[in-house]
């Protein structure tokens, strides 16, 4: 039987011995809950009677002894903010003991070569502006990288655990359980259960409902072989690729998927890349996402109540026949009751921390892309006074367009970030003020921003936006309602219309399907190869040797009457 505490303990900030009850038992506690998510540091939060016997005690930096889970017991959580609220309780929040290395520091830059996650672990622990002696890391990943940690980048030492570039989660890609100031680290963690959740009998949910529908069925893959004008697109011959179970879906939904960063050139390379990209990504299978609130969970699934973080279930779609495997990746710990208030089970996250390394890695990469289109136009050459004037300042534009965006990205936001319908399976990241429209929402369909559609992207390949400000605009086809501008040109010519109702306009001249146009100072010369002209219902025909006929009937000229 788990020895679970009865209620939180409350320390002083500077404590070591916890294994009295320091300044008290919290026994006027009111509410507990501890929120642990997967690869992320559990959250405390309390409600206490402000009329308790040791409320005067709970004050910022304490800290408090709870329960965070089943098997993840004693557990220590430092005091972030306390507030009285008007109906007389005192709401705490706290953060596991180990966030105290977002308030610590590198005091030099860290690089090594063949390390282990425990070696780079100490290297960090070493290298402390406050030393913290009881850290510890246990792993059995044996594998090793080079690690480079510039103290400027991880400006506080918890991003060398995950949340920067280099740290220990993007370099291993393990997963983590936090201890106290232990850190387990390995290559998964939990267990397999060999529990079944049959879904559509055991339960239904609506956030559930809607992975199924997005399921895709089927693979339609292509890639560009060639460049410029040489360009070309291969498909497959049958075209489409189906997962294997494409037959249990009412219908087929098909994914389109461009190979072409795989540097794949033959029909028989993309069709194996396809195949590999299924497997590799369980394209047919629904995505997991679950949440049992455990007071009204059935007695068929009372096993959920035992599962630990990282536990891995099975989950049958009684309906397609399908089934696949989950993980707990979040879990509620109600303190007082001592038990799960919920359970999620899904594949395994994206956490804030591997969102955060991301979003610096895409500023990083924006911020050299423009560096890059800097450099490319410094490096062009003028032929002449105009064209060098326009040069510079296309230059300054483009350095003062990198200035403005990259101040604007830096930039504090207006709005706050959530994520839709919940943190741990979000499907939608919005931005916006307190009650008001979304400033941003972000899916997998798209992105827009300042909620009224006014710049927009989708996967379709659509780009909207009420104006595009730039330098130049490239691409195959550009296609308006109203083209204007000082000039207009073509390195061949300008067409207008199609087909046999084309009109270009090129150096000779201009030319349809049936006359060309190539000098006309007034009215100096009509060139038409074939046919007749016609000129106010009267038609003119020539028969090649310089004889003019009207409606069949020669017209005379100045020779004829001499």
């Amino acid at each position: 039987m788990m020895n679970y505490l009865q209620y939180p303990v409350l320390f002083e900030s500077s404590e070591s011995d916890f294994t009295t009850q320091g300044i008290g038992v919290l026994t006027d506690c009111l509410n507990v809950e501890v929120t642990n998510e997967f690869n992320e540091l559990p959250e405390l939060k309390l409600d206490y009677l402000a009329t308790g016997d040791i409320a005067n005690e709970l004050v910022k930096d304490c800290i408090i002894l709870a329960d965070v889970g089943e098997g993840y017991l004693k557990q220590l959580f430092r005091i972030d903010s306390v507030k009285k609220s008007i109906d007389n309780k005192i709401e705490v929040t706290a953060s596991h003991i180990l966030n105290d290395l977002s308030y610590n520091t590198l005091k030099q830059n860290i690089n090594a070569s063949a390390v282990t996650p425990v070696a780079a672990f100490n290297l960090l622990k070493n290298n402390l502006e406050q030393p913290e002696l009881k850290l510890k890391m246990i792993s059995s990943i044996n594998g090793t990288t080079s690690i480079s940690w510039d103290m400027t980048k991880i400006d506080n030492a918890k991003k060398a655990l995950g949340g920067a570039d280099g740290s220990l989660l993007q370099m291993f890609k393990g997963e983590y359980l936090f201890d106290n100031y232990t850190v387990h680290y390995e290559r998964t963690i939990g267990t397999k259960t060999g529990k079944v959740i049959e879904y559509g009998k055991d339960l239904v949910q609506v956030n559930q409902e809607e992975n199924i529908e997005e399921t895709y069925s089927a693979i339609k893959p292509f890639t560009k072989v060639g460049s410029g004008d040489d360009e070309k697109i291969v498909y497959l011959p049958e075209r489409i690729i189906k997962t294997s179970n494409a037959a249990n879906f009412e219908k087929l939904r098909i994914l389109t998927k461009d190979f072409s960063q795989d540097k794949i050139e033959t029909v028989d390379q993309l069709r194996s890349r396809t195949n590999r990209y299924i497997s590799d990504n369980k394209v047919g299978i629904p995505k997991v996402t679950l949440q049992f609130e455990m007071e009204d969970i059935k007695d068929d699934l009372g096993f959920v109540d035992e599962l630990k973080m990282g536990d891995e279930v099975t989950v049958y779609f009684a309906n397609l026949n399908i089934d696949t495997t989950a993980r707990v990746i979040k879990t509620v710990w109600d303190g007082l009751l001592h038990r799960y208030k919920t359970v999620s089970i899904g594949d395994k996250p994206t956490t804030t921390s591997d969102y955060q390394s991301e979003q610096n890695s895409q500023i990083n990469n924006v911020d050299k892309s423009v560096a890059e289109v800097s450099k490319d136009v410094s490096d062009l050459k003028s032929s002449n006074e105009d064209a060098q004037r326009l040069m510079d300042e296309l230059k300054k534009n483009v350095n003062d367009t990198r200035a403005n965006m990259l101040s604007y990205i830096n930039g504090s936001g207006r709005d706050v970030m959530r994520f839709l319908p919940d943190r741990e399976n979000p499907t939608d990241i919005v931005a916006s003020e307190s009650g008001g429209n979304y400033g941003m929402r972000w899916n997998s369909k798209g992105i827009y921003y300042d909620g009224k559609g006014t710049v927009a992207i989708d996967n379709r390949g659509n780009v909207y936006a009420d104006n595009f400000v730039g330098q130049s605009i490239t691409g195959v086809q550009i296609r308006g309602g109203e083209i204007s501008g000082v000039t207009i040109s073509g390195d061949t010519d300008i067409s207008m219309g199609t087909g046999s109702y084309r009109t270009s306009i090129t150096n000779y001249g201009i030319s349809t399907n049936n006359m060309t146009v190539h000098q006309v100072d007034g009215l100096r010369a009509v060139n038409i190869e074939s046919g007749y002209l016609m000129i106010n219902g009267a038609k003119l025909t020539g028969d090649g040797s310089g004889k003019l006929y009207m409606g069949g009937l020669r017209i005379l000229n100045e020779s004829d009457l001499k």
